[in-house]
């Protein structure tokens, strides 16, 4: 096969936009990403945390430990980490720059956080929608499809 073949270009193509660099597993790194997404949206720290996610990424990320919060596991922490420390900037490397500071705030939060979790009534097989409150605001994200493809924001009601 020539690099110049139409096959050859098509396999490098779906390669680039499938090989992303990603700190950990995918779908718990997605979580977060979204999570530090949305407070980032909200413009301050939460206190609440309502999730809808598929039913194919509450089964990957149950039993995945998430970075840099010392062998944590499941939904909840990937949220709060992204909530807490993650630089949505980063994507899926949201994770990257987790401070030692950040991983004791991140076990507080965690535990005195309401962080809700639910199937979301979706056909995708990977989606994820998390809501923020904060008093009387609130911001929600998706992601869908693809790990770190943001398909919809919102803030007190405003389609951003």
């Amino acid at each position: 096969m020539e690099k110049k073949d139409l096959c050859y270009q098509t396999y490098v193509a779906i390669l680039k936009r499938e090989l992303v660099v990603a700190m950990g597993c995918t779908e718990p790194i997605a979580l977060a990403y979204c999570a530090a997404k949305a407070r980032a949206v909200l413009g301050q720290m939460p206190d609440k945390v309502m999730i809808e996610t598929s039913g194919n990424i509450i089964k990957n990320v149950k039993s995945v430990i998430v970075p840099n919060t010392n062998g944590e596991k499941g939904i909840e922490a990937a949220a709060a980490i992204g909530i807490v420390a993650g630089d949505e900037k980063l994507e899926l490397e949201v994770l990257s720059n987790v401070t030692e500071q950040q991983k004791k705030e991140f076990l507080e939060y965690k535990t005195n956080t309401t962080i809700q979790v639910k199937q979301a009534e979706s056909n995708l097989l990977l989606d994820i929608i998390i809501k923020v409150y904060k008093d009387d605001n609130y911001a929600m994200v998706r992601i869908a499809n693809a790990h770190s493809n943001v398909v919809y924001i919102e803030k007190d009601g405003k389609v951003l």
